[in-house]
C-alpha cells in the first residue's frame, strides 16, 4: 500500500469515527419520534373495536331478536376473529405490498361493519346478520397482531421493553375506552350507530397505523441489529421455533385466566350479597391495576437477569395465583383484591410474552406469530366460557381454569427446557 493510500484511508477512519462514537453514544428514542405517535393512535383504533363489540353486538341483537341473539353475535364474532387471525397474519406478512393490503382489510371492514349496522336496523333475516357479523370479525383479524409488529420494526431494539410495555398499555386502554364509549352511545337509544361507531374505527387503522406499515426507517435500530434481522431470511413454519411455544400456548392460559376472572365476577359478587353491576367497576380495576404493573415491569426489566421466558411462566404462576384466590373470596372487598392482584401481574404477562415471541422468530414471521397470540388467547377464552358453562359450581369452575391453565403452560415450558438454558448460556458467554 502506498503512503497516498495510508493517509486517505486514515482520513477516511478519522472523519468515520465521530460518526461511529455518536450512533453508539445516542440515546434511542420512543416517545419523540414522529412515528410513535401514529403508532399509538393507530394501535387504540385497532385494539378497541373488540371491547366495543362486547356491548354493541348485544345491544344491536336485542334490538333484532332478544338479548340471547345479541350474545349469540358477541361470540361469533369473537370467535370467529380467533380463528382467522393467524391466516389474516401470514397473509399480511406475505403480501407484496403490505401497505395496500392494510387499506382494502379496513376500508373492507368498515364498509361491512357498516353493513351489518343496516342489517339490523331493517331487521333483515337472521343468518344474513349472523353471516355479515363472522365476516366482520374475519377480514381483519390480523390487524391487532400488525400494531405489534409494526412496533417491533420501528422501535429501537434498546428501548423494546419499554415499547412492548406500552403495547400491552394500549391493550388495556382499549378495554377501557371500548365499553365506555358504547355505553355513552347506548344512551341515544340507535343500536346502528354503536355499530358504526365500531366500524370508524378501520378507518382510524388505516389514517395512522397504514402509513407505517412496509420498511421502517433506516435509524430505527441499532447497526448489529439491522445485521441480524437481514440475517434472518429463512422463516419456516411459526411452531418449528421451540423457542416460541411457550410464549404461544401461555397465550391460552391468560385468555382461560381472563375470561375466567371477568365471566365470573357478577356470580360471585351476588353469591357475597352484593350488586353484580360492581362487577364492571372491577373490571376496570383490573385494567388499571395491570397498566401500574406494566409501568412497574418496564423500570424493572433492565435488572432482571432471568431468561424472559421463565419470567413469564414466573408471572403466569402469579395470574393463575389470583383465580385461585378469587375461586375462595367470600367477601367483595377481597375479590377486588384478588382482581387488583390479577391485573397487577396479567398485563406485565403480555408485555413477556411479546418480548419472548419477538425474540425467538425472524422478522417475516412477526405479523403471523403476533396475530396467533391474539387468536390463542381467543381459544383460550372460550375454553374458560364454556367450563363456567357446564361446571355449575363457579368456585369449582374457577378452580379447574386455574389447575389447567397452569398445567398446559408448565408442560410447554418443561419441553423447551433445555433450549432455553442454551439460550441463557450463550447470552453469558456473549
Amino acid at each position: 500500500m502506498s503512503r497516498s493510500d495510508e493517509t486517505i484511508e486514515s482520513d477516511d477512519i478519522q472523519m468515520d469515527a465521530p460518526s461511529v462514537v455518536a450512533e453508539l453514544d445516542a440515546k434511542p428514542r420512543l416517545f419523540t419520534t414522529s412515528w410513535w405517535w401514529r403508532w399509538a393512535l393507530g394501535t387504540c383504533f385497532a385494539r378497541i373495536t373488540e371491547p366495543m363489540a362486547t356491548l354493541a353486538l348485544i345491544s344491536l341483537g336485542t334490538y333484532v331478536s332478544g338479548y340471547a341473539y345479541g350474545a349469540f353475535l358477541v361470540s361469533v364474532y369473537v370467535l370467529t376473529g380467533a380463528l382467522t387471525a393467524t391466516a389474516s397474519g401470514k397473509a399480511l406478512d406475505r403480501a407484496r405490498n403490505p401497505r395496500q393490503m392494510v387499506m382494502i382489510m379496513t376500508v373492507s371492514s368498515f364498509l361491512l361493519h357498516v353493513a351489518l349496522a343496516l342489517a339490523g336496523t331493517f331487521r333483515l333475516s337472521s343468518v344474513a346478520i349472523t353471516a355479515t357479523t363472522a365476516l366482520c370479525a374475519a377480514l381483519p383479524g390480523g390487524l391487532p397482531g400488525l400494531s405489534r409488529s409494526v412496533l417491533v420494526k420501528y422501535a429501537d431494539a434498546r428501548v423494546m421493553k419499554t415499547a412492548l410495555s406500552w403495547d400491552s398499555i394500549m391493550t388495556e386502554v382499549g378495554w377501557i375506552l371500548g365499553p365506555v364509549a358504547i355505553a355513552g352511545l347506548s344512551l341515544l337509544g340507535l343500536p346502528w350507530v354503536e355499530v358504526v361507531a365500531m366500524a370508524v374505527t378501520f378507518l382510524g387503522v388505516s389514517l395512522f397505523l397504514g402509513p407505517l406499515v412496509g420498511a421502517a426507517p433506516a435509524e430505527a435500530r441499532p447497526q448489529h441489529e439491522k445485521a441480524e434481522s437481514a440475517s434472518a431470511s429463512e422463516s419456516g413454519s411459526l411452531w418449528s421455533y421451540r423457542l416460541a411455544r411457550p410464549s404461544l400456548v401461555d397465550s391460552i392460559s391468560v385468555g382461560m385466566a381472563v375470561t375466567g376472572i371477568v365471566s365470573a365476577l357478577p356470580i360471585l359478587l351476588s353469591q357475597a350479597g352484593a350488586s353484580s353491576s360492581w362487577s364492571g367497576i372491577l373490571v376496570s380495576v383490573l385494567a388499571g391495576t395491570g397498566i401500574a404493573g406494566t409501568l412497574c415491569y418496564g423500570k424493572a426489566a433492565g435488572r432482571i437477569t432471568v431468561h424472559i421466558t421463565v419470567q413469564s411462566f414466573i408471572t403466569l404462576f402469579g395470574v393463575i395465583a389470583s383465580v385461585v384466590g378469587l375461586a375462595f373470596s367470600d367477601s367483595p372487598v377481597w375479590m377486588a383484591i384478588w382482581v387488583g392482584i390479577s391485573g397487577f401481574f396479567i398485563t406485565p404477562f403480555n408485555t413477556q410474552r411479546s418480548i419472548s415471541l419477538e425474540a425467538s422468530i425472524p422478522a417475516s414471521l412477526h405479523t403471523q406469530g403476533f396475530s396467533a397470540q391474539f387468536a390463542l388467547f381467543g381459544l383460550g377464552s372460550a375454553i374458560s366460557a364454556g367450563m363456567l358453562a357446564l361446571i355449575s359450581d363457579v368456585p369449582s369452575a374457577l378452580l379447574a381454569i386455574g389447575v389447567i391453565s397452569l398445567s398446559i403452560s408448565a408442560a410447554t415450558n418443561a419441553a423447551v427446557r433445555k433450549q432455553i438454558v442454551a439460550s441463557m448460556n450463550d447470552q453469558a458467554r456473549k
